[in-house]
């Protein structure tokens, strides 16, 4: 069995069975400040997520200060990175904290846990995954959170000491591409559940509660939740969509036609 170590024992266990928010924005995004950043964040606590997966470095130290401030610094944070490359380049490139420079850049700001891309692509830095997650141990003293989108990236995460293995990137690589409104990765959930001796998150494509119940029944240590709790144009999006295209409204403006004629 996982045996987690005992420096990070407390941090693993604080989002034991917890909703994660993710509360990102993109550049050129409304809300894409760090005071939306923080505002998205605090609504998500008061919402009763126990933890939050930030992007950004400004983002992390910006939310990590007024945790300090209003939960005496107990409100644990999941950091990440994310380059700037055409969005066609993220199905084979490693973007998610590319480097182990960004991790450094993260724990600084104060984040409790470093997010990264845990395929097999070349890393910014060319250091093997191995290599990464080592020096995030032994340098920042912080535990690994492994998005991937395989089973065998996840297999190969565990072995390469990772402390969480996320399903995060399954359907965003040139090996499992799928269409936006495809669910989340539930089938690979399970996998990871029964092989791998870590805990499991599932993250990506989560839009419904009872997604989040299914993956918890499956054996999901965390859930994630981004998009459809903070990003409103996408949430506008789908409603949109939704919009019959041959609706029937003739006959409602006549109605009102026939009122204003009374």
């Amino acid at each position: 069995m996982y045996k987690i170590r005992e420096s990070f024992q407390e941090r693993l266990q604080s989002i034991d069975g917890a909703l994660v928010v993710s509360c990102q924005a993109s550049i050129g995004e409304p809300l894409n400040r760090p005071e939306h950043i923080l505002a998205m964040s605090l609504s998500a606590i008061n919402g009763g997520a126990r933890a939050l997966r930030l992007e950004g470095v400004e983002n992390v130290r910006y939310v990590r200060k007024a945790a300090t401030e209003l939960f005496d610094g107990h409100l644990p944070l999941v950091g990440l990175t994310k380059s700037e490359i055409p969005a066609a380049d993220k199905l084979t490139s490693v973007y998610i904290t590319a480097s182990f420079n960004d991790a450094a850049a993260l724990a600084e700001a104060g984040a409790d846990f470093i997010a990264l891309d845990a395929t097999a692509r070349k890393r910014a830095d060319n250091e093997t995954l191995a290599q990464t997650i080592e020096r995030i141990h032994s340098e920042l003293q912080l535990p690994v959170w492994a998005d991937c989108a395989t089973f065998g990236e996840g297999i190969a995460a565990c072995e390469a000491g990772a402390d969480l293995i996320s399903t995060t990137l399954f359907g965003y690589t040139q090996e499992t591409e799928l269409p936006k409104d495809h669910g989340p990765g539930m089938d690979l959930l399970k996998e990871f559940v029964d092989h791998l001796n870590v805990p499991v998150i599932l993250e990506g494509r989560v839009w419904t509660p009872e997604e989040l119940t299914r993956a918890f029944e499956i054996g999901a240590y965390a859930v994630v939740v981004g998009s459809a709790i903070t990003r409103p144009q996408l949430i506008t999006e789908r409603f949109v969509k939704a919009i019959p295209s041959r609706r029937s409204r003739l006959p409602a403006f006549k109605a009102i036609a026939a009122d204003c004629q009374q």
